[in-house]
């Protein structure tokens, strides 16, 4: 398997701002949480922007735990369908930064509407939960 090149998984420069909304909004959140949020909403959401001014700002790849790296994998498998791709990181990571770039917008539009954010957020997690089969 192929080493990454990069350091981070960056944010979207223009939506900066919105990470920081977000992270006030959401209280003690990190880097981290932030660009998993986004990109897991993106990714469920269908939601992905292919093309965008990265910043020098997200995540750095050494904080990522194994469960994120494996969430990455699983939606680069989706995407790509086929497991050879699993061998290419540098596409799992743009993967992950375009489906984040557009989990983003979604959140950032839900930021903007009337209410509490991290309460209509949590409504709607719970939502998709809810849709989830039960291992009984």
């Amino acid at each position: 398997m192929a080493v990454a090149k990069r350091t981070l998984l960056a944010f979207g420069e223009k939506n900066l701002d919105a990470y920081r909304k977000m992270g006030e909004t959401l209280g003690r959140i990190t880097n981290r949480d932030q660009f998993l949020l986004a990109m897991s909403w993106g990714y469920r959401h269908g939601m992905r922007v292919e093309e965008f001014k990265r910043s020098n700002t997200g995540p750095r790849l050494e904080y990522l735990k194994p469960e994120d790296n494996a969430l990455m994998a699983a939606i680069q498998l989706a995407v790509a369908g086929d497991a050879e791709a699993l061998k290419d990181i540098e596409q799992r990571h743009m993967l992950a930064e375009q489906y984040a770039e557009g989990g983003i917008l979604l959140l950032q539009q839900m930021m903007e509407e009337p209410g509490d954010f991290a309460r209509s957020l949590a409504g709607e997690i719970r939502a998709e939960l809810a849709k989830l089969p039960r291992a009984d």
